[in-house]
């Protein structure tokens, strides 16, 4: 039945009692989020986003939410589901992202052609619509998540959201073709954003993004922690505790990428991470660092090593979210962060791809490497580069905004962004760039 009802583009209704999605025409009326984008400089100064957002989210251009599901159906996403054996448009492996399960209300448009929907990051919308436009909406809102709205201004919560999808893939997937996955909370909204955050905080109130920034940083690395795991574990099908013979170091030598992949691409968060600790938690740094080198070792050698030390990362890191939560990042350490962040480009530049290699005394090849582009990260360059965007204009804003895109450093992000291209990566073009950047914010 589940999959008649993917195939045929539709959900069933939930049952009595249940919230279930509304469908996004229900915020279409221009009064409420389905307003014209302002045109004029009058429209501009009396414009929100939030009036906007349905609108924002039905052009394709601005908000790719939308069109998550069509791009399964693009010559793309079948050559990855090909590969697989799969049909891209019914298997859950890649509805989960595209388009997820969700119950419809009585009465619904829903479909789940639609993509990601307004309902799939602001929680099914039946009980709580209703509610939404009374004039104490912005007063309660928080207490609304018993009728199942997502609370996105708790900015941990929306890391977490993101996260979900944004950070954590399925490694067969990767191994089809589709793109590693590089996620960073601000640059990334600014494609499609429909909120203003400062409208949450006291008037003059430093810039949010920074708080986002490591918020997000912090639960990435907490999410490829749980993605390590669950390779390593047995909880799911791919997972290698799920089968004796993978224990065995001889078999481990091929079947490892399953968790050395997941490492890799955790790799640019924990960099980040470090970052954020020599500013806000040097007291703990040393212990970030041994937690990672453990796990990293452990990813190359033994499946039951690799599930502890991952799930003992992630436990441990989720406190440091709550205090990055609590705290949130000001104006001077976001300016540490970029002081350390640009004084770090022979840390940041290296990146690892696969190479053939034979363990002495093996009677197997190990598999660490394959010469494609989507069999690597470039991971820490990558987010470096995401983490001036975000941080130099509240950070600096007199040299990061203006003129050009970004202000005095508009050519350095460039040269980085040219640097950084997965088939042709520059790593000292990287480092010079990153360099010129701290000459310039000194």
């Amino acid at each position: 039945m589940v999959a008649v009802a993917a195939l045929l583009g539709f959900v069933a209704p939930g049952r009595a009692g249940a919230n279930g999605f509304v469908g996004d025409g229900k915020c279409a009326n221009p009064t409420c989020h389905g307003a014209a984008l302002p045109r004029t400089e009058v429209e501009k100064k009396e414009w929100r986003p939030w009036k906007s957002a349905r609108t924002q989210w039905l052009n394709r251009n601005i908000d790719r939410h939308s069109r998550a599901y069509a791009t399964l159906e693009t010559a793309e996403g079948k050559t990855i589901a090909r590969y697989m054996g799969i049909e891209a448009t019914t298997s859950e492996k890649c509805l989960i992202c595209h388009a997820p399960t969700a119950p419809a209300a009585a009465g619904s448009l829903y479909r789940r052609g639609d993509g990601v929907t307004c309902e799939h990051c602001h929680g099914a919308a039946e009980a709580w619509l209703k509610p939404h436009v009374e004039r104490d909406w912005r007063q309660k809102q928080a207490e609304y998540g018993r009728l199942g709205f997502t609370d996105l201004n708790d900015f941990r919560v929306r890391a977490e959201k993101c996260a979900s999808c944004h950070v954590d893939i399925d490694h067969e997937i990767v191994a089809g073709g589709h793109p590693p996955l590089q996620f960073e909370m601000v640059a990334y909204a600014q494609v499609m954003k429909h909120w203003d955050d400062q409208d949450e905080r006291p008037p003059g109130a430093f810039s949010a993004d920074p708080t986002l920034w490591a918020l997000g940083q912090l639960v990435g690395l907490r999410t490829t922690a749980d993605m390590i795991a669950r390779r390593a574990g047995a909880q799911n099908y791919q997972a290698l505790g799920k089968f004796e013979h993978f224990k065995d170091r001889n078999c481990y030598q091929c079947h490892h990428k399953l968790v050395a992949d997941a490492v890799r691409q955790a790799t640019g968060h924990y960099r980040m991470a470090e970052l954020i600790f020599a500013v806000k938690f040097p007291q703990a740094r040393g212990e970030l660092g041994s937690r990672w080198s453990a796990l990293s070792a452990a990813a190359g050698s033994d499946a039951a090593a690799t599930l502890e030390k991952a799930a003992a990362l992630s436990g441990w890191i989720g406190g440091f979210e709550q205090q990055v939560a609590r705290d949130g990042v000001d104006k001077e350490e976001a300016r540490r962060f970029l002081s350390a962040l640009t004084a770090a480009a022979a840390t940041l530049k290296p990146i690892e791809r696969f190479t053939w290699a034979r363990r002495p005394g093996s009677n197997v090849l190990r598999i660490d490497g394959i010469e494609l582009p989507w069999w690597y990260t470039t991971g820490a360059p990558e987010q470096a580069i995401l983490a001036v965007e975000a941080l130099c204009p509240p950070a600096y804003p007199d040299r990061c905004t203006g003129g050009a895109g970004f202000g005095v450093i508009d050519a350095e992000i460039r040269q980085l962004l040219e640097a950084t291209d997965r088939a042709n990566y520059q790593p000292d073009k990287f480092a010079a760039a990153l360099g010129a950047i701290q000459r310039k914010l000194k």
